[in-house]
This record gives C-alpha cells, sequence and structure tokens, in this order.
C-alpha cells in the first residue's frame, strides 16, 4: 500500500536596514522552472525541524546566520506528485558575512518597495505583504502540471 507524504521546506525572507534579501535561483530543476527570485531555503532533511532546516538553508546558501520568526505556512499542490509544506519564516537582520556568491545562485538586496516587482512566481508575490505584518497565516497553493499557479487560498490566523 501507498503511503501519502508531504514534502517539508522553508523559506526566509531577511530584512535589514530597509532592504530584502533575495537569491535569484539559477539551477534549473523540472518542468518549466523559471530562474526566479526567491527567499532562502529548502527541503528539510530527515529528522530536522523547520526552524533547524531554515538555519541550516540560509547559512548553506548565504553564509549567515539567523534568528528566525516563524509567520505561517503554504501548502502546494500539484496533480501528479506529493504536496509540499513550506515553512515562512522572516528574520531582521542577521551575523556574519554575507558570501559573495551563493552556491544557489545570486543573492541581492532588494528595496522592501521594490520587491514585488521582482520577477518570482504569482504566489510568493501575494504573500509579501504579509510578510512583515503582525499576523500569521497558511496559504492553499494549487498548481497544474505545468506548474501554473491555479488557485490561492490565504488564511490568517
Amino acid at each position: 500500500m501507498d503511503k501519502y507524504f508531504k514534502i517539508i521546506s522553508t523559506c526566509c525572507y531577511i530584512r535589514n536596514s530597509g532592504k530584502i534579501l533575495f537569491l535569484h535561483r539559477t539551477k534549473k530543476e523540472g518542468l518549466n522552472n523559471k530562474q526566479f527570485y526567491r527567499g532562502l531555503g529548502g527541503k528539510a532533511e530527515q529528522g530536522e525541524s523547520p526552524i533547524e532546516c531554515i538555519k541550516r538553508e540560509v547559512k548553506e546558501e548565504s553564509g549567515i546566520d539567523i534568528n528566525p520568526v516563524w509567520k505561517g505556512f503554504v501548502t502546494f499542490s500539484k496533480p501528479f506528485d506529493n504536496d509540499w509544506e513550506a515553512h515562512i519564516f522572516i528574520a531582521e537582520g542577521f551575523t556574519g558575512e554575507l558570501m559573495a556568491q551563493s552556491p544557489e545562485g545570486e543573492l541581492l538586496w532588494v528595496n522592501e518597495t521594490d520587491a514585488p516587482h521582482l520577477d518570482m512566481p504569482e504566489g510568493d508575490k501575494k504573500l509579501l505583504p504579509l510578510l512583515f505584518k503582525d499576523v500569521k497565516f497558511h496559504a492553499h497553493a494549487k498548481y497544474d502540471d505545468y506548474k501554473n499557479l491555479v488557485s490561492l487560498k490565504i488564511d490568517e490566523i
């Protein structure tokens, strides 16, 4: 009997002096995967909590240490694959030195007001206004076979 499972992942938006750190991912994986600007993060390893995961991923991708604050989570449903559950974090500031080049792509500080104009997934753009407000949220994003967003429902919790 096949068991259903979700893939657990994390994403963090780091703000410092009115700018947000983005990663312009240059690795292309899978169908229709554009080189979007995203927060830092990735998949949790077996036995790793979301907090442990985001700290590790941010360190690996940027060289810095953060004190993450959990903001909510997004469930991603695709018709041909397992669902993903992404825990979303923010961090105000950081310690350490930002690496010149991430193994995942280009690191870029973007003015908070310019962030919505970056080339990023539609669902990410819709979550940006909630990130640095005093709210928690759950979102459910449904995608088609070509990774196009079909629907997004966001509930503040």
